[in-house]
């Protein structure tokens, strides 16, 4: 059963699994980590036998929402533990890629806002393997924006939006999701 924890910042929520694995799932902006895309990443880290630390609420409900999400994923990481974390966030939360290069933490990034100059740079220091992925009718998704670094798995998908969804059909959006499970499935696992 999930237990409710205070993050200082934020509410959490901990699932129990090995407390030696961790995935740490970060909302974006406007998308909670109950939202389909990160409720199933979450799921896929726990079916492999990870724990999971999910921050609950939206950055984009805060007056600061980029200082709000810094604050709530380090003291997310910190409560995580000192095994093996996988770090899994959406769009906002790709802001914080050098922070979690810093960590030297394996990472999944969704729908990140390549957009911003601090995510390619973010990308540029990761160390760990790290998964880039988003969709080809995402305003934010900049496949010549993502820096050449070894550790990178870029998959970008065809005509998916910020959601991973195809607009207007969700029976469709339903393979994007599957490929997120199967993407997050394989890095807890590792």
């Amino acid at each position: 059963m999930p237990e409710r924890i205070d993050l200082g910042p934020a509410a959490g929520m901990r699932h129990e699994g090995d407390p030696q694995r961790c995935a740490v799932v970060l909302p974006g902006m406007f998308y909670p980590t109950r939202a389909p895309v990160l409720w199933f990443a979450r799921e896929a880290a726990v079916a492999q036998g990870s724990s999971a630390l999910e921050v609950l609420g939206e950055p984009g409900e805060h007056p600061d929402p980029v200082a709000w999400q810094r604050a709530a994923a380090e003291a997310a990481l910190d409560a995580a533990g000192s095994g093996r974390v996988l770090v899994i966030g959406k769009s906002l939360a790709t802001l914080l890629a050098g922070q979690v290069g810093e960590r030297d933490l394996p990472a999944v990034w969704l729908t990140p806002a390549l957009t911003e100059a601090a995510v390619g740079e973010g990308l540029a220091r990761a160390r760990q393997p790290t998964v880039v992925m988003g969709g080809t009718a995402d305003d934010f998704w900049r496949a010549d924006a993502i820096p050449d670094n070894p550790v990178l798995e870029v998959i970008e998908l065809p005509g998916l939006d910020h959601s991973l969804q195809f607009p207007g059909d969700p029976l469709a959006s339903l393979d994007p999701l599957a490929r997120v499970v199967q993407v997050v499935a394989r890095m807890a696992s590792e």
